[in-house]
């Protein structure tokens, strides 16, 4: 499954996206477990694209048999910032996050239209082993 989606550069839209991407995931067909992992890197990922890039903001998910690939594309060149947060901070803990949860995840840059510095943060999220069904 491929999906993608534009994403407002507004905080408020989030909840929005997050909805999308699950309703993607569900119909992808991946367990619940997986499932809220992913909801919460999506959220994550998205939040850190609208707080601190700038638009086109594009969200792609890529599910095959193995793992989930999400994509967040931006119109910055600057790298997100993996911070170690300490519990009485209110926020800057969505990169630890994506960093702990995730299977693999980085960033690649390149340019938005010729000239214009952009770059993709992704991750990756290994499914769980399928058992082999036994032969009929």
């Amino acid at each position: 499954m491929l999906a993608e989606t534009d994403i407002a550069p507004d905080v408020a839209r989030v909840a929005l996206v997050r909805h999308w991407a699950r309703a993607r995931l569900t119909a992808a067909g991946l367990d619940e477990p997986t499932l809220d992992v992913l909801v919460l890197l999506v959220s994550e990922s998205v939040t850190n694209a609208v707080v601190h890039a700038r638009p086109p903001l594009v969200l792609c998910l890529d599910v095959d048999a193995e793992r989930t690939r999400v994509e967040v594309r931006d119109g910055t060149s600057a790298k997100p910032v993996l911070l170690q947060s300490v519990p009485s901070q209110p926020g800057g803990r969505g990169m630890m996050f994506i960093d702990h949860l995730s299977s693999r995840w980085g960033t690649v840059a390149h340019d938005a239209e010729v000239g214009k510095p952009a770059k993709t943060v992704w991750f990756e999220l290994a499914h769980p082993a399928t058992p082999a069904l036994p032969p009929s």
